[in-house]
């Protein structure tokens, strides 16, 4: 009893210590003071620059904006560069909405001693319109600062590095279209680095390649000194929607690799990106990347930069393994072989039974809809329960750290606790190959259709089938200490490997998808069956279990000490999940997010007051106080189905946008509308929405043409969000069917609330903020108008 005791806490104690060192190694590298060498990057030094940048909101189109751009001329042109501006008109057509606005991008160039091509990094410093942009992307620019400081501080590269900046980015990658559709030399580019944020702390994770990245894979392995890197992210980042300005130089045909850190996504584009919550560790893991890539990149060739994609981790941070996608296959078939042997040798020696593997196979499928609905249903109660975190936009909460350790270890109970019952019924070497023939599964499918994420499931699968042959080869009579030490040994992989990957996924999916999160953690505990429960029973409960189903009936199971995991693992979760209840309120540092913002129709020459929040608040119920209903807004949005709370606004009489009819003539039955379209109130946006039943053929804004598809598109709106107008505001030129008439509707949208004589409405409290994700109008004043021609 004793010794079964002690071997079960040390192999507990061996998984909890490498689960232990698989997050703690993915943390950021450690901060670096002001006082190190010049030619070292230091988040010491990028953070005073951060300190000018992060001070206040600076969209695309503010006075705020164009300050930072000029702090950000003024350092380049201190460290003895030439900056340029490039301000023009940029198009991303890309959606069914055409973005578009007046950008100034700023761009430096660092010249090399015998370049091949250039190395672009980039970075935007536009925020969003209530954000600071602390890390989203003022560590980004900050970053690029220092490590253009540390490069004139060393020797010379031999390749040119370019240091853009760009605008716009948050409004729809504006700079970087405007850059690669008006750079001459973009051509001249070898390789592109581009830095972003997706929270506020946590490491950088280079989670983007361009296709064809084996050499730059090959070459990032080797100039990385904390990589942090995966193929399973770029596969999964394929899949998505979202975007960056890599995404545009991606397009253009640009090699180039992607950085961002995503903990703390409750923070993304709020006012709590702040000095006050961004991690310095974040920065410098950004910095290292920068100056380390950019002086191994300065002194290759970038003239051929492609070669077949590569499958690439990081292990514990330190190191990057990496091979081409042609090995997925033969490693598939090589693993797909081992199994069949170890399997077949397992039946040879009575140890296995098709019938007790299909039970195996079974009993994790079981642990998996088990656990997923449970958890899922705790997710859903802890909202109902804690209304606050319905407040919160981006899915996330502030403490979601206590609910990720709590639904792991709901999770490890559950699985465990099922896993000890049908231990009673089949035999713990029938279950575990069960439990890897999912592996094997999910290995040959990932091979086959998502090769990037093959490598989560063919080396653990490979190293466990590995230590269980060794398990099926031993003789009964051999210490079971020292087969439960070669079990641990062979699981290091599969935990080293799952663990990190745990964390990052659901630090990227966030609280509301845990259910689909503890799958993998399922998937671990599959390949750690034998090591929790080998040893967690009486010897001869364990050797009569290897040799014959049948004697299971015939075993005293009145020791309950193989409880003891799932028992303990549910008080840590009840633990975890009530601190999390407790911890669940607002305020300062942990504020709560609401929104507001004011509509005039100066056709009605009536106003609401409007919000997104699902209800009022008792700041939002000034504004919100009465007549309240749910509604959408269609006078404002006329394309958004979205219902939001309305309530009726005291009128005031704000200037509308305004059209101005430049040219109209009508040549082979198309009519074209040359316009000026202007906003008295200088408004940062103008959205332009063209009606149905009106079908555009041809466009231009500002002398630029557009070309979307849904130009050809008869039964929907047709829109332009313009950034950013000129104080003249812009000309649009609209090509329709000579016999249709112009109908057109144009809201502007002003940051800020307006003020309403007589009126006078409380601040906002310090425990609250502006909404995150609010379509970009919380706390804003929107004028709309209706024109026909």
């Amino acid at each position: 009893m004793k010794n079964k005791t002690i071997n079960s806490l040390i192999t507990i104690l061996f998984i909890i210590f490498f689960v232990f060192i698989g997050i703690y190694q993915i943390n950021p590298p450690n901060a670096v003071p002001t006082n190190v060498p010049l030619i070292e990057f230091s988040s010491g030094r990028a953070m005073k620059h951060l300190e000018v940048i992060a001070q206040k909101p600076h969209p695309i189109g503010s006075l705020q904006n164009i300050q930072v751009g000029n702090y950000i001329t003024k350092q380049l042109t201190a460290l003895g560069l030439d900056p340029k501006i490039q301000q023009t008109t940029a198009i991303n057509s890309d959606g069914a909405v055409v973005i578009a606005g007046t950008v100034r991008n700023i761009f430096a160039f660092l010249k090399g001693t015998n370049n091949t091509k250039a190395i672009l990094l980039v970075a935007h410093y536009d925020s969003v319109p209530n954000g600071l942009g602390a890390s989203d992307d003022g560590a980004g620019v900050v970053a690029m600062l220092e490590t253009a400081r540390a490069l004139k501080a060393g020797s010379p590269l031999k390749n040119d590095v370019i240091f853009l900046f760009t605008d716009g980015e948050e409004s729809g990658l504006l700079g970087a279209e405007a850059f690669v559709n008006e750079y001459p030399w973009a051509k001249d580019i070898g390789v592109v680095f581009n830095f972003e944020a997706r929270g506020n702390s946590g490491p950088a994770i280079m989670f983007e390649t361009s296709s064809q990245n084996g050499w730059l894979i090959q070459e990032f392995a080797k100039a990385a000194i904390h990589p942090v890197a995966n193929s399973l992210m770029y596969s999964i980042y394929k899949l998505l929607p979202n975007d960056t300005d890599l995404t545009v130089f991606k397009k253009a045909g640009l090699a180039g690799l992607n950085f961002a850190y995503m903990n703390g996504l409750v923070y993304y584009h709020s006012s709590s990106d702040n000095l006050d919550t961004i991690d310095e560790r974040s920065l410098q893991h950004h910095g290292e990347y920068a100056l380390a890539l950019t002086r191994h990149f300065g002194k290759l060739r970038l003239e051929n930069t492609q070669k077949s994609d590569a499958i690439y981790f990081d292990i514990l941070g330190s190191v990057l393994v990496h091979y081409s996608e042609v090995w997925v296959i033969p490693l598939t078939g090589f693993v797909f072989l081992l199994f069949i042997w170890v399997v077949v040798f397992g039946l040879r020696k009575r140890l296995l039974s098709f019938t007790g593997i299909t039970f195996g196979f079974l009993a994790l499928l079981l642990s998996i809809v088990t656990t997923s609905v449970f958890v899922t249903i705790t997710c859903w109660a802890t909202y109902i329960l804690h209304s606050e975190y319905r407040w919160l936009s981006q899915g996330d909460t502030y403490n979601s750290n206590l609910y990720l350790i709590s639904f792991v270890s709901l999770t490890v109970a559950i699985t465990s606790g099922l896993y000890v019952w049908l231990s009673k019924k089949v035999s713990i070497p029938n279950l575990t190959v069960g439990a890897l023939l999912w592996w094997l599964l999910l290995m040959v499918l990932t091979s086959l259709y998502l090769p990037g994420a093959s490598y989560l499931f063919t080396w653990p699968l490979l190293f466990s089938l590995v230590g269980l042959k060794f398990i099926f080869a031993a003789k009964p009579q051999n210490n079971l200490f020292l087969q439960s030490l070669i079990l641990a040994v062979f699981a290091i992989p599969g935990i080293i490997l799952f663990t990190p990957t745990i964390y990052l996924i659901f630090n990227t999916l966030t609280l509301n998808m845990s259910g689909l999160v503890m799958i993998f953690v399922v998937l671990l505990f599959g390949l750690l069956i034998p090591n929790l429960y080998l040893i967690s029973i009486t010897k001869k409960l364990l050797l009569s279990k290897y040799y014959s189903d049948k004697q299971v009936q015939k075993i005293d199971y009145s020791n309950q000490s193989h409880w003891l995991l799932p028992t303990i693992s549910l008080l840590i979760s009840l633990v975890f999940i009530v601190t999390g209840g407790l911890t669940a309120g607002f305020d300062a540092n942990h504020p709560k997010q609401n929104s507001i913002f004011y509509a005039f129709n100066a056709d009605t020459a009536k106003a609401i007051w409007a919000s997104v929040d699902e209800q009022t608040d008792e700041w939002t119920s000034q504004f919100l106080a009465t007549n309240t209903k749910k509604g959408n807004l269609s006078e404002y949005f006329p394309t958004s189905p979205r219902k939001v709370l309305l309530n009726q606004a005291p009128t005031i009489p704000l200037a509308a946008p305004n059209i101005k009819l430049l040219n109209d003539e009508v040549k082979a039955s198309v009519r074209t509308l040359h316009m000026q379209i202007s906003s008295p109130r200088q408004a940062r946006i103008i959205r332009i929405y063209v009606y149905p039943s009106v079908q555009v053929l041809g466009a231009e804004v500002n002398g630029k043409q557009i070309t979307n598809n849904s130009l050809e598109v008869v039964t929907k709106w047709w829109e332009l969000y313009y950034f950013a107008p000129a104080k003249e505001g812009i000309e649009l030129t609209l090509a329709v069917k000579s016999s249709q008439s112009l109908k057109l509707k144009v809201v502007d949208q002003l940051d800020g609330l307006p003020e309403i004589p007589g009126k006078t409405f409380k601040t906002r409290p310090k425990y609250m903020i502006p909404t995150a994700f609010a379509a970009g109008v919380s706390d804003s004043t929107l004028v709309s108008k209706y024109f026909t021609f």
